[in-house]
């Protein structure tokens, strides 16, 4: 089991982390975030492929690029050779159009969805809430291969839960999986605002 990962998760828990928010762009989250995941995917085969345009958050930057990347990890892990990891992000309006709607809370926050999706064996409807909790992965001889402390995706959404957004997965077995989580979005009057 990995120490950082637990000492993470610990002072996450316990309030101790101060976040450092301010205004962010999402797609040099997604940059930073591929370029850190670039070797691994090479490594096991994997084309990370990405979409993004200039949406600003309200986010600490570097727990940001940690939960992608641990997403990003995982979905190459899970992910055959010569497959592709796409990771995007997204603002509500395109969301709406979409058949997440569903998930989004009724606010008048606007939020940017970020998505990491992967072509891996899927993750049975029955876990797709449970893996987000301690010492949780999905039940299969497969994952247990891959090795993890079970932490990860824990830490991934007390990240995402102490920025104000939510954290979720969506998957079709023998298709892949997509990871989505919602940060508040900032308008350019509200960017102004910002000290930084």
């Amino acid at each position: 089991m990995s120490l950082n990962n637990v000492l993470d998760l610990q002072r996450i828990e316990s309030g101790k982390v101060n976040m450092d928010k301010k205004a962010c762009n999402a797609a040099d989250l997604i940059k930073k975030a591929v370029q850190a995941m670039q070797t691994m995917a090479t490594e096991h085969g994997v084309k990370l492929a990405t979409k993004s345009t200039s949406f600003s958050v309200w986010a600490d930057p570097d727990y940001i690029v940690q939960t992608l990347t641990n997403l990003l990890s995982n979905a190459i892990k899970f992910s055959p050779a010569n497959s592709t990891v796409w990771l995007s992000a997204i603002t509500d309006n395109e969301v709406n159009r979409t058949k997440n709607q569903k998930q989004l809370r009724c606010s008048t926050t606007a939020y940017v969805t970020f998505q990491v999706k992967d072509q891996g064996q899927g993750i049975p409807n029955s876990q797709l809430e449970s893996i987000f909790e301690r010492f949780e992965q999905v039940d299969s001889s497969d994952s247990r291969k891959k090795g993890g402390t079970g932490l990860g995706l824990t830490i991934c959404r007390k990240i995402i839960q102490q920025h104000g957004g939510k954290i979720w997965a969506e998957s079709s077995l023998g298709k892949g999986s997509t990871f989505y989580f919602t940060l508040p979005a900032l308008k350019q009057q509200e960017e102004d605002n910002h000290e930084y």
